[in-house]
C-alpha cells in the first residue's frame, strides 16, 4: 500500500508534536462532527491565533500611521540653576522722584537671568496640511486588509489540514478494521491448516506458512492501531488539545458538477490570497503617493502655555504663545528621489506578486479538479478489485476446505483480498482528501 502523501505542512508539524504512538493503550478519543471540529480550530487552534494575532498587529499600525494627522499635546517641567544671575530694577518716573528726593523706594525686579527657577508648560500642536501622512494612513489602511485577508488565507489552509488529516485517521482506522478481518482469517486459516496435517491431509510446511502470515497480519494490524492513535492526537494538536480526537466524516462528496471555467472564476472571486495581493498592490500605490507628496510644504499650528516661579521680564510669572508654522523642505540630501524610486519598484513587485497569485490560484483549481477525478475513478477500481479478491479469497477457501485447493493458493488469496481492502481505505481517504483540496481552492472550504 502507497502511503498518502502529506497533506499540509501544518499536518505535518502536528505530527511530529505527537511524536510516536505509545505501546500502550491509547486514551478514548473524543468524537467531533467537522463542524465541530472547524469551529473549534478556528476558536482555540494555537496556528488560528498566531494568524489572528498577525492581524491584530497590522491593524494597530494604522492607529500609528495616523498620529502625524492628529492633534498632540505635551506637558513639561524643569528647574534650571544658573551660574550668575541677571536682575534690572524697573524705576518709573514718580520712583525716580522720590529716590532724588532721598525717600525710600522699593523698585520692581526684572529678572533677565535668575540664579534659579522652576518652570512648567503645556503645549498644543495641530496638524493643518500634511499631505504625505494622507497617503501613508491609506498605506497602512490597506496593509491591515491585506493582513486580514492573509489570516483568511490561513485559516483556510489550517481547516485544509484539519480536514484531510480527519480522511487520513478515516483512512486509517478503515485499514485496522480490514488488518482485523484479515488476522481473524489467517488465525482461522492456520486452524485448519493444523488440523489438516494432522489429518494427513496437508504437508506440515502448509500449516508453517499459515502460521507465518497470521504473524504477519498481526504485524500489520498493530501497525495500522499505531497510524490511527497517531493521526487522531494529530488532529487534538491542531485543535491546541493535548488528547486524541476523532472527527466523524460523511462519505466523499461526488467530483463537482460545475466545470472547470466556473470554478476558477468562483476562485478568483473567492481566494483571500487574492484579495491579499490586491490590498499589497494598493499599499505600493500609496507609498508612491506619499513619495511624491514629500516635496509639498506642511502646514501646523501650536500653542502653548507656560508659567514660571521666577516673574519673567514682562514682569508675569504666566504667559501662552500661539504660532503656525509652514515647512517646506527644499534638499534633503536626495533621500525623496529615493523613497520615490523604492516605491516605484515595490508597486511594480506587487503587480507581479498580484499576477503570479492569480496565475496559481487557476493551477491549483485544475490540479484540485484533475486529482479528485482521478481520485474518483480509483476509489471505483479498487472497490471493483476489492469485490474480485473477496471472490477469488472465498472460492479458494472452499476448495481448500474441500481438498480441491493447496494451501499456497488460499494464502495468496486471503493477501490479495487484504491488500484489496487497503486500497480502498487509501482510495476513499484520498478522495476525501481530493474534495476538501478542491473546495479549499475555491474558497470554499
Amino acid at each position: 500500500m502507497k502511503p498518502i502523501p502529506p497533506v499540509l505542512a501544518g499536518l505535518a508539524l502536528a505530527l511530529a508534536l505527537a511524536g510516536p504512538a505509545p505501546a500502550a493503550a491509547a486514551a478514548e478519543p473524543r468524537t467531533l462532527t467537522l463542524p465541530e471540529a472547524l469551529r473549534e480550530l478556528a476558536a482555540h487552534g494555537p496556528a488560528a491565533a498566531q494568524a489572528s494575532a498577525r492581524a491584530g498587529q497590522a491593524s494597530a499600525l494604522v492607529r500609528q500611521a495616523a498620529a502625524p494627522l492628529l492633534p498632540t499635546l505635551a506637558a513639561t517641567g524643569s528647574y534650571v540653576r544658573n551660574s550668575d544671575e541677571l536682575i534690572f530694577q524697573k524705576l518709573d518716573a514718580a520712583s525716580i522722584r522720590r529716590l532724588v528726593l532721598g525717600q525710600p523706594v522699593q523698585p520692581e525686579s526684572i529678572a533677565m537671568q535668575p540664579r534659579e527657577a522652576f518652570s512648567a508648560a503645556g503645549t498644543l500642536r495641530v496638524p493643518l496640511v500634511v499631505p504625505a501622512s494622507w497617503a501613508d494612513l491609506a498605506a497602512a489602511r490597506h496593509g491591515a486588509a491585506s493582513a486580514r485577508a492573509g489570516a483568511d488565507a490561513a485559516l483556510l489552509g489550517l481547516r485544509l489540514a484539519l480536514v484531510q488529516g480527519a480522511w487520513l485517521a478515516e483512512g486509517a482506522e478503515e485499514t485496522a478494521a480490514a488488518a482485523e478481518r484479515a488476522l481473524a482469517n489467517a488465525r482461522d486459516l492456520a486452524e485448519s491448516a493444523k488440523r489438516g496435517v494432522r489429518a494427513g491431509l496437508q504437508p506440515p510446511l502448509a500449516a508453517l506458512q499459515a502460521e507465518t502470515q497470521a504473524v504477519r497480519r498481526e504485524s500489520d494490524l498493530v501497525r495500522a492501531r499505531a497510524a490511527v492513535e497517531q493521526t487522531r492526537l494529530a488532529l487534538g494538536v491542531l485543535l491546541g488539545r493535548a488528547e486524541p480526537v476523532r472527527i466523524a466524516l460523511e462519505a466523499p462528496a461526488a467530483p463537482a458538477a460545475s466545470g472547470p471555467e466556473a470554478l476558477a472564476a468562483e476562485a478568483l472571486s473567492r481566494r483571500p490570497e487574492l484579495r491579499a495581493q490586491e490590498e499589497l498592490r494598493e499599499v505600493a500605490g500609496r507609498q508612491l503617493t506619499s513619495a511624491r507628496l514629500r516635496w509639498l510644504p506642511q502646514l501646523s499650528a501650536s500653542g502653548s502655555a507656560f508659567v514660571q516661579d521666577v516673574p519673567y521680564p514682562t514682569g508675569k510669572r504666566e504667559g501662552w504663545r500661539v504660532s503656525v508654522d509652514l515647512t517646506w523642505p527644499l534638499y534633503d540630501g536626495g533621500f525623496r528621489y529615493g523613497k520615490q524610486r523604492e516605491a516605484e519598484a515595490l508597486l511594480a513587485g506587487a503587480q507581479a506578486g498580484a499576477e503570479a497569485q492569480r496565475l496559481a490560484v487557476l493551477q491549483e483549481v485544475e490540479d484540485a479538479t484533475r486529482d479528485q477525478r482521478v481520485s474518483t475513478e480509483r476509489l471505483r477500481l479498487a472497490e471493483k478489485q476489492r469485490a474480485v479478491a473477496a471472490d477469488a479469497a472465498a472460492t479458494a477457501r472452499r476448495g481448500f476446505d474441500a481438498g480441491t485447493t493447496g494451501h499456497v493458493e488460499v494464502l495468496a488469496a486471503a493477501d490479495e483480498l487484504f491488500q484489496a481492502e487497503v486500497g480502498v481505505a487509501d482510495a476513499r481517504a484520498r478522495l476525501g482528501a481530493a474534495g476538501a483540496a478542491l473546495d479549499r481552492a475555491a474558497g470554499r472550504l
